[in-house]
């Protein structure tokens, strides 16, 4: 999978907001999850790829009772196969989960149901989406001030 220079990063507490987690959850992966640990400080670090990925890793936790601890090697090559990608390139893309790890594949390719074993397959799609409408929510609405002068028409001197 190509990928694409990030021209926008996102700080911890815009991904904490954008994945309505608590700062010692995000935390605690870090520990866990070492593609996590060279995202420190208060500088904007966090790549659109890594905000999917941590996306589904907030699903898993949240609606399955996934362990991070319990999956850490499979979380990390997760956020490492999403790390430089833009959201239009994962929103087309599905992480399939198998006993040997996590691949990112296009949601077309016939190999994402092949396997042996149990397979958890995750679309990408919803989670772009959710995050796309939550980014929007969260970035205030611009109010046109009124002109203290209205405009009038002017006419040619000459």
């Amino acid at each position: 999978m190509s990928r694409v220079p990030v021209h926008m990063l996102f700080t911890q507490g815009q991904v904490r907001s954008l994945l309505e987690i608590q700062f010692e959850t995000l935390r605690r992966w870090r520990e866990h999850i070492p593609a996590l640990a060279r995202h420190k400080g208060h500088a904007p670090s966090f790549t659109p790829g890594d905000v999917v990925a941590l996306a589904l890793i907030s699903d898993l936790v949240a609606q399955y009772g996934v362990r991070p601890n319990a999956l850490a090697s499979s979380f990390d090559s997760l956020v490492q196969a999403c790390h430089g990608c833009s959201w239009m390139m994962l929103e087309t893309c599905v992480a399939v989960f198998d006993a040997t790890g996590v691949k990112l594949l296009q949601a077309s390719d016939p190999r994402r149901d092949l396997g042996e074993g149990l397979i958890l397959s995750a679309p990408c799609r919803p989670l772009v989406e959710r995050l796309r409408a939550r980014l929007v929510d969260v970035e205030p609405e611009a109010v046109q001030p009124s002109l203290q002068f209205p405009p009038v028409p002017v006419r040619g001197g000459r």
